[in-house]
């Protein structure tokens, strides 16, 4: 068709197919765009979900390779193995009941699929500075406003130690001075010392004192004697620990554990399920395993 001028102009038959055209494009980049879209949801709740498994395997990992640091296994002893002078440990839990742990790796202690390990895992809370006797030392506080319950005589949670990391003992007294401004306590100890720590050409380094705990790990929550539980990490369906021995044979017996094998499953909170993910209503999963070498056990026999 041509105007007065003789300009051809556009016919209704070319607008429509003009209209038909653009939506079907319009639709084509549409749908490109929500699937990129959708890809990059579930790339990004998968990574999601990797990391989650990864934080709480990597706490759980550096925490576990450490059952029984400060030398709570004890000594050997020819004839009778290793021989501890603080095991069984007995600590109160946050309801208040009193639990005892017998071995370095206690599993399924007080609640199934529970494993609970003791070691010397915290910050050292004092600073040892003379040794009266072999059965007493003076200490002055790394942080008292921090680790105050360590120094009071009432708080039984706070009993075993372990000195420099290389013995571990059991506090029977406590009694607090004041010299020269600062706050000073003198423990009693239940055994002898194993090692002299006077500071002469042998032994120059300052020594500290380290406090013996129990932490138990379970289904998202980990926990340390007299407080409450706390979650290692958020959407984990499960958590399961297999024990080996020194042979890598599977062990019905804590005292032969030297490895353990942890596996996280992760999955996607229920409010997140992908509808057009079949398996698992809807919820992807990521599962991370890892056979953790328990280094301080491993020349016991």
């Amino acid at each position: 068709m041509k105007d007065s001028k003789g300009e051809r102009g556009v016919t209704l038959v070319e607008l429509l197919v003009a209209l038909v055209l653009s939506s079907i494009l319009i639709f084509v980049l549409y749908k490109t765009f929500i699937r990129q879209h959708k890809t990059y949801a579930v790339q990004e709740q998968v990574f999601d979900l990797q990391q989650n498994a990864r934080a709480m395997m990597a706490r759980m990992v550096r925490e576990i390779r450490m059952a029984g640091f400060g030398r709570v296994a004890g000594e050997h002893v020819p004839g009778a193995g290793y021989v501890s002078r603080i095991l069984p440990v007995q600590f109160k839990n946050a309801g208040g009941t009193v639990i005892s742990y017998p071995n370095v790796l206690n599993r399924d202690q007080s609640s199934s699929g529970l494993l609970t390990i003791v070691t010397a895992i915290n910050s050292p809370f004092a600073r040892l500075i003379g040794t009266s006797s072999r059965f007493e030392i003076t200490v002055e506080p790394v942080n008292y406003e921090r680790d105050r319950a360590y120094f009071d005589e009432k708080n039984t949670n706070k009993r075993y130690i372990s000195i420099d990391g290389v013995e571990s003992n059991a506090i029977t007294g406590i009694e607090e001075e004041t010299v020269d401004g600062k706050r000073i306590f003198r423990f009693t100890l239940q055994h002898p010392l194993e090692y002299n720590y006077r500071k002469d050409a042998f032994y120059t380094k300052d020594v500290f004192v380290y406090p013996v705990t129990a932490v138990s790990f379970q289904l998202q929550s980990r926990e340390e004697p007299g407080e409450s539980s706390q979650p290692i990490a958020e959407n984990i369906k499960e958590l399961t620990f297999e024990y080996f021995s020194t042979n890598g044979e599977a062990t019905a017996n804590d005292r032969d554990i030297r490895m353990i094998r942890v596996t996280v499953t992760a999955t996607v909170p229920p409010d997140k399920a992908d509808p057009d993910f079949k398996d698992n209503e809807g919820r992807r999963i990521r599962q991370l395993a890892s056979n953790i070498q328990i280094r301080n056990l491993a020349f016991a026999p």
